[in-house]
């Protein structure tokens, strides 16, 4: 006899209600972090949450020293209360950061403000352990540089590839070169042999939750967000209703291997004519080579790498330029199934090629307008994203410092 299990509604109640109370908390904490000093109002104002809402949220933060008070406001001609401002407190807590790119690997220290104290970044080595053993040793360096060291919560990692969050293992990333199904998390915790919660995430997803917790957008923080990030691969992390999505394999936002045409050139995952292939720097890179050949210009030998792409582009270079066009004819294409597939709010694109917008977006636009339908297209924005340093990296702090702060989006 099968046994149905009843559903307690009141439980239910009671954890939607906890999760919508830390996802306004966090709304609200990224408001002060974003636009600090700012009053209780002006949160109100601009989250649209209640003003006894926000009270009681700032209150809860108070007591936790997650912000703290500093400068009041001229009083108001009609009377009341001044205006109280609040600030983010950065020694709340520190995080590690560590990036593993496909040839480089970054290590930071950060505050809870997400500034970056201290960096330093070595070359990847061709086996793991050896690679890992080396990340250890500048997390070692880091850590002893914090102002705190008991405040620091803990260890983000960045991984490139299919990656298992909860061991950290790698269950495919071709990029890395190191094989599939490699046991990071094991390895990085036997070499560092600290006592320090150490987290692991794919790099893409990490980028989107970096843009939700430290994005700076035009409007309240979004709840349903795709980051797409292209260098030289293309991945991306979807944020749902506050909440990254994994999929049932941790393979969710792979929208690089969507193929653009089946008779295409071979793509790394086995498939042919993925955006990928098209669309990512080195796709845009020899682009712009061939490009040049054809002009006639055989004389230039020195490696150009995307930022040149992209600053001859904005000087005017009407090869780089074409080239650019063409990358975002094909991201456009791409976005969209992520459109009609996901929906989101909004759609942000990473990596070097974001500092081309001014040429690249017009075209995103025009291929979105001729192949989504206006209501779909007209209730996405497509914004660059606004983080100054490596995305996944920032990421991996944010990873850290939003498990301190027992948010929401790493479900």
């Amino acid at each position: 006899m099968t046994t149905v299990k009843k559903i307690d509604i009141h439980n239910v109640e009671r954890a939607t209600h906890q999760a919508l109370r830390d996802l306004n908390e966090v709304l609200v904490l990224n408001v002060v972090r974003e636009r600090q000093p700012i009053s209780r109002i002006e949160i109100a104002e601009w989250t649209e949450l209640e003003g006894s809402t926000v009270s009681k949220i700032v209150a809860r933060l108070l007591d936790n020293e997650y912000v703290y008070e500093l400068g009041v406001a001229a009083a108001s001609p009609n009377g009341g209360r001044k205006k109280r401002y609040l600030h983010l407190n950065p020694d709340k807590a520190y995080a590690i950061g560590v990036d593993v790119g496909s040839r480089m690997t970054t290590v930071a220290l950060s505050d809870f403000n997400g500034r970056i104290l201290r960096s330093s970044s070595t070359e990847n080595d061709a086996d793991p352990q050896r690679a890992l053993e080396k990340v250890a040793v500048n997390i070692r360096k880091i850590l002893q540089s914090s102002p705190a060291k008991e405040r620091v919560e803990g260890i983000g990692v960045s991984l490139i590839g299919l990656i298992d969050p909860v061991e950290g293992r790698v269950l495919a990333g071709e990029s890395l070169g190191w094989g599939d199904d490699v046991p990071v998390g094991a390895m990085l915790r036997q070499a560092l042999n600290l006592n320090l919660p150490t987290y692991f995430e794919n790099g893409a997803r990490l980028a989107a939750l970096a843009e939700l917790w430290f994005g700076h957008h035009a409007s309240p923080q979004p709840r349903d967000l795709v980051f797409l990030d292209i260098e030289e691969g293309i991945g991306a992390g979807i944020v749902i209703r506050g909440q990254l999505y994994h999929g049932s394999l941790h393979g969710a936002g792979e929208f690089g291997h969507i193929s653009l045409d089946p008779e295409g050139p071979a793509c790394i995952c086995g498939g042919r004519g993925c955006l990928e292939v098209f669309a990512s720097d080195r796709a845009t890179i020899e682009r712009y080579r061939e490009l040049r050949r054809a002009e006639g210009n055989h004389t230039e030998d020195a490696p150009v790498t995307m930022r040149d792409v992209v600053a001859r582009g904005l000087q005017g270079d009407p090869q780089a330029i074409a080239a650019l066009r063409q990358t975002a004819t094909y991201l456009g294409r791409g976005l969209v199934p992520v459109i009609y597939s996901v929906n989101p709010g909004v759609i942000v694109l990473g990596g070097v090629i974001s500092e081309a917008w001014e040429i690249i977006y017009p075209e995103i636009r025009r291929v979105l307008a001729s192949q989504v339908t206006r209501f779909y297209s007209s209730h996405v924005s497509i914004i660059p994203s606004t983080l100054k340093d490596i995305p996944s990296l920032v990421g991996a702090i944010a990873l850290v410092l939003s498990r301190a702060f027992s948010a929401p989006g790493l479900g």
